[in-house]
């Protein structure tokens, strides 16, 4: 691809706030050509009647996903060769290898300053070649093919290990041309070169050898973090199945037999530097990704600290205003309320962004305590009759006196508000939203609403981005229930039809001491 002076820029993300943010940077950096697409559906379509030059596009959206749109964009002879970053949080190992694999050029972790998406654009338009490579690295891998051109390997180091000097004399000639080729003649010397700080890329190895065999220095390379990836292809005059499986045990990644015929030594030793570089370009990015997130997870916790404090500023003060006698009763104290109510689901909000990302890759760790789970639905019940009545609906709650649980009040007054609010939302004028939750087996939620949920996402209701023609829905309400509801042990399930609506049943186990209290009903 040749570099263009003047490149159009693609910036893809469902979020308008941040399409908006990188296009103002890309624009106070010089470059005068941003076009936008809020999804990747969009950026297809844009993309086959507009053409770009360099894409940037967020990873999870709904419809297509930035992974989906950098493979239809490596699959365009268009846009083969073109430039494209991806902007997640995402660090999972199968996710980057399928990035690169599908020809990504760079990534960028959220959230990023300027400073870093101008260092990344600039360098990804100085290297439009660089995704090519990394695509090619990663087919080539999966496919096992083994042709790494000399220009790539021609300076790799090959430590040749044998006791045999005209042994160490054949190998050495045939590589010598391509590689740097350093010899031990022992396997004490060979351990020693490769922990030194010039260590070799890959190791031919003989298998008999006095004082310690090629096994055994095979184990402790392997034993050893510092040595443990450097490959190791045995080259022995051994060779029935029986050595090859012990080579092969010991941790060696092939098994040539003496004599080496030339070519098939060559091809070898290819095959594995190049399985090696793929190794170490892939554990670079993930390094870097891995330091990225943490990077993250610190700025997301000083940003909480910063902004809880203003915000503990307006709770007080509003705490204050109402306990004030002159404002009780007047309408002044109403909107004291709202404003009070809005700073601490401002602060529910804070306290859970992190926590909800912690519970998606796996890292949330609950901190269950027993509390009244009927005393929290009822508050939330009480909040959602403000939103119900703007709308003539009608929420119905009943519920035993008392019904402990084992775990976190604020989970599951977060889970429940999205659930009725979601149900209220989806019912019609005068129509009844039922919250029942029992007391048996387990603790029991059930939220019954008379609409139907699109019959095109029923069996995504709980997946991310799973939504259908709502108007700003982002498919993370329902989501988000779900994980906060699986890491308390719990299950969520859903059933939906035109003629029953939407029932969403929570269930979570309970202690023996809980279950055999036996609680009154509430009604109301």
């Amino acid at each position: 691809m040749v570099q263009v002076s003047n490149p159009k820029f693609l910036v893809v993300d469902d979020f308008e706030s941040m399409r908006k943010m990188v296009k103002n940077n890309l624009l106070s950096m010089g470059f005068e050509k941003v076009t936008m697409a809020k999804n990747g559906a969009e950026a297809i379509k844009y993309l086959k009647s507009s053409p770009v030059d360099c894409i940037i596009s967020d990873w999870n959206m709904p419809e297509v996903t930035g992974i989906e749109l950098l493979k239809y964009v490596r699959s365009s002879a268009q846009y083969k060769n073109t430039p494209f970053m991806l902007v997640t949080a995402e660090v999972e190992t199968k996710s980057v290898a399928e990035a690169i694999a599908e020809g990504v050029s760079e990534f960028l972790i959220k959230p990023f300053t300027p400073s870093t998406l101008r260092e990344k654009v600039s360098w990804m338009l100085k290297n439009p070649s660089h995704q090519c490579r990394n695509r090619k690295v990663a087919k080539k891998v999966s496919s096992g093919e083994s042709a790494l051109g000399d220009k790539n390997t021609e300076r790799a180091s090959i430590l040749v290990v044998d006791d045999v000097a005209s042994n160490i004399d054949v190998i050495s000639g045939i590589l010598k041309s391509l590689y740097q080729v350093k010899v031990a003649t022992t396997g004490k010397k060979a351990l020693q070169i490769c922990k030194g700080s010039s260590q070799p890329d890959l190791i031919l190895l003989d298998v008999m050898m006095p004082e310690m065999d090629g096994l055994e220095v095979c184990r402790r390379l392997k034993e050893n973090p510092i040595t443990e990836n450097i490959p190791v292809i045995f080259l022995t005059a051994k060779s029935d199945i029986t050595d090859m499986t012990e080579g092969f045990s010991s941790g060696a990644v092939d098994y040539i037999t003496k004599p080496a015929n030339p070519a098939i030594l060559h091809a070898r030793v290819k095959t594995h530097l190049y399985l090696k570089k793929s190794h170490d370009v892939l554990k670079t990015q993930l390094d870097t990704l891995i330091e990225n997130v943490q990077l993250r997870e610190d700025v997301e916790r000083m940003t909480r600290h910063d902004i809880k404090n203003p915000l503990s500023a307006i709770i007080n003060t509003s705490e204050l205003l109402l306990e004030d006698k002159q404002w009780s009763g007047t309408p002044k104290s109403g909107q004291i309320e709202i404003i009070r109510k809005s700073s601490y689901d401002m602060l529910d909000m804070i306290n859970r962004s992190l926590d909800l990302y912690k519970m998606e890759v796996g890292s949330y760790i609950s901190k269950g305590a027993i509390f009244d789970l009927s005393l929290t639905a009822e508050k939330v019940v009480r909040d959602c009759r403000l939103n119900a009545q703007k709308k003539s609906v009608v929420i119905h709650f009943e519920a035993p006196e008392t019904c402990f649980m084992n775990g976190e009040e604020l989970l599951c007054f977060t889970l429940l508000s999205n659930l009725i609010k979601n149900a209220v939302e989806a019912s019609q004028k005068t129509q009844m939203v039922k919250v029942t939750l029992s007391q048996g087996d387990f603790v029991c939620v059930e939220i019954h609403n008379l609409g139907a949920i699109p019959s095109e996402i029923r069996d995504s209701f709980f997946d991310k981005y799973s939504t259908s023609g709502k108007e700003g829905g982002t498919g993370l309400g329902t989501y988000s229930a779900r994980l906060m509801t699986e890491v308390q042990g719990g299950k969520i399930a859903v059933k939906s039809s035109e003629e029953d609506g939407t029932l969403i049943t929570l269930k979570f186990e309970i202690s023996e001491e809980i279950h055999q209290a036996k609680p009154t009903k509430i009604i109301f």
